[in-house]
């Protein structure tokens, strides 16, 4: 029986659409109340796992801070010292104090908990303290023990508190004096003060559901912590619990998700422990939130559903109508491709899927006509590739000729020197040709620092002569660095900066130090001058610009060759020095051109 398309595509979608929409629609009523409520199950104890998990991770880095202040070498020194009534002394030892505390501050650990972290030391043995009011952060341990929690430290070496009068959370640590192996004395208490309302934010953040409710209980069952959505209506089922002692049948469960009324309204409830502070952590979610929310996905799914059923029985009608039609063109198109005949004329307006496929049919024939007519020119382009190879080929010939050139002619120069007995003139033309020899380096960009030596030896040779001895300098690196690779034409720049700024106005003898050493892994090169000096901030600003001037073109285009070459961490720097003049100080990896050197002997 012949059946037609239009026929066809009603039939098969009544078979394979709509019966099994209608199926698939009605399973998915069923049990999407089931999947919801055990995915917001999972996903409310992971909540309060996470959250859990944030806070001790906050506490516990503020833990590793008073570690780290505990060990420092100058807060031990103090802690060490005996007790003095000498002022300076005293005043002196709280000027340290405060200094080191203060470089935990500047060193953007209050980065890790987006608020300020300042840390106080109360000591126990220095009550001469108390006489200098010179320090927020130094106090005497008397001005602690007024504080609930201070007695919580009695068989402590370091507690976790909820200090409430200040509305804070307080690390509390006790620091020892250690300067004697057999006697461990307390010294000092140190203590960090953290805002509650980060971790109350932090709490926010974990919110199963608007609604949801976070609490965070000490070990005395006080709610120490809360997130912003808090209610007076789980307050009082906590305090209630508490009071019937039921608080702890709930974490007797812990991350398994039951069901209570709470006020009167069902609510899902998880808890944890914090086991390393032993405070506890649970959750409210009420059941209306999520169940309103999954009524309204099933309502809007079904209607949805319903309108994409019709839509579509609508248009298999409309489709089945006119989908043989551009069929047919095609296919007759096609039979005049086939007799080599590439002129097709193909017209269909629609924009739907035959219009696309038409279209690219039409791009196709275009494209096979176009290689085609790209064969009978493929020749002549491989022809003219050819002599363009070939040209470049010469052009690079032609660039070499000109090195050749101006080594000979300063060879022929000093030739005449030699044989009209003027060695100045000979010195320097051989000096001048080397630094041009290795200057070039056969075009390398990336040379060994043995080369860069010889090379800016050149040109002090060629100064030396020039100043008449006044310029001496002074090469002190290492000959097992000799092998390491640089950049090309690096410390040759630094030496002409210094002759140039660095002498001109100098009455002094002229001395420049070139050295070298490796540390951590690092190459440092430093060129150091005792001539006039410079504004070493403002050179280090050009350097950091992104704007060239002309005074700074030859150092800013060193560090940035540097830079390019081996990373951003590297690059030249400018220090003033003690006595006279500036030093720059250029820092690249190391990085072996090859080959290994036993030779501990210097360069120079």
């Amino acid at each position: 029986m012949n059946i037609s398309i239009r026929t066809k595509l009603v039939l098969y979608f009544l078979a394979s659409i709509l019966v099994p929409t209608l199926i698939i629609t009605s399973i998915v009523y069923v049990r999407s109340t089931s999947i919801i409520n055990k995915k917001m199950n999972t996903l409310i104890e992971r909540n309060i796992d996470s959250a859990r998990l944030i806070v001790e991770q906050r506490l516990e880095f503020i833990n590793e801070l008073t570690t780290l202040i505990s060990i420092n070498p100058d807060i031990k020194n103090v802690l060490s010292s005996d007790p003095t009534a000498d002022m300076p002394v005293n005043i002196r030892e709280i000027i340290t104090l405060d200094r080191a505390l203060d470089s935990y501050y500047l060193t953007n650990y209050h980065v890790f908990t987006n608020s300020s972290v300042v840390p106080k030391i109360y000591m126990v043995n220095k009550p001469n303290y108390a006489r200098y009011d010179l320090s927020t952060k130094i106090h005497d341990i008397s001005e602690a023990e007024h504080n609930p929690w201070f007695s919580q430290l009695k068989d402590k070496s370091m507690v976790v508190v909820n200090n409430q009068p200040n509305d804070q959370i307080t690390v509390a640590r006790k620091l020892y004096d250690l300067k004697s192996a057999d006697r461990v004395v307390y010294a000092a208490l140190l203590t960090i003060d953290m805002d509650k309302k980060y971790f109350n934010s932090l709490l926010s953040s974990y919110k199963a559901s608007p609604g949801t409710e976070i609490y965070i209980l000490d070990e005395n069952n006080s709610v120490i912590l809360k997130s912003d959505s808090a209610t007076s209506d789980s307050l009082k089922y906590l305090e209630s619990n508490i009071s019937d002692k039921k608080l702890e049948l709930l974490f007797d469960t812990n991350h398994i998700t039951k069901r209570d009324t709470v006020n009167g309204r069902s609510t899902l409830i998880s808890t944890g422990e914090m086991r390393s502070l032993n405070w506890k952590i649970i959750s409210f979610t009420r059941v209306n939130e999520i169940n309103a929310d999954q009524n309204n996905l099933n309502h809007i799914v079904i209607l949805l559903l319903s309108v994409c059923m019709v839509v579509a029985l609508l248009t298999a009608f409309a489709l089945s109508k006119s989908i043989s039609k551009p069929i047919i063109k095609l296919v007759k198109s096609m039979a005049t491709v086939r007799d080599h005949n590439f002129e097709i004329k193909l017209d269909y307006k629609k924009k739907d899927e035959f219009g696309y496929l038409i279209g690219q049919y039409k791009l196709m024939i275009g494209q096979i006509k176009e290689l085609i007519n790209q064969l009978y020119t493929s020749e002549a382009n491989k022809q003219k590739a050819e002599l363009n190879a070939k040209d470049a080929e010469l052009r690079a010939l032609q660039s070499q000729i000109n090195p050749h050139f101006l080594y000979n002619t300063l060879d022929s120069i000093n030739l005449y020197a030699v044989k009209y007995n003027v060695p100045v003139i000979s010195d320097m033309i051989t000096s001048l040709s080397n630094f041009f020899r290795y200057g070039l380096c056969k075009g390398k960009s990336v040379i060994t620092i043995e080369e860069e030596i010889k090379h800016m030896e050149s040109y002090m040779e060629i100064q030396n002569m020039r100043f008449k001895q006044k310029l001496k300098y002074t090469i002190n690196i290492p000959r097992d660095i000799g092998k390491y690779q640089i950049v090309k034409l690096v410390l040759q720049p630094l030496v002409e900066n210094s002759i140039i700024h660095g002498f001109q106005t100098s009455s002094r003898e002229w001395i420049l130090t070139i050295s070298g050493r490796i540390e951590n892994d690092n190459i440092i090169l430093s060129v150091t001058d005792n001539g006039e000096g410079g504004d070493v901030c403002r050179l280090n600003a050009l350097l950091d610009s992104d704007e060239i001037r002309n005074e700074s073109i030859g150092i800013f285009n060193v560090h940035e060759r540097i830079r390019t070459t081996y990373g951003k961490e590297y690059g030249l720097h400018y220090y003033r020095n003690s006595d006279y003049g500036i030093t720059a100080e250029v820092v690249i990896p190391c990085t072996r051109m090859g080959g290994t050197l036993n030779d501990n002997s210097t360069i120079g």
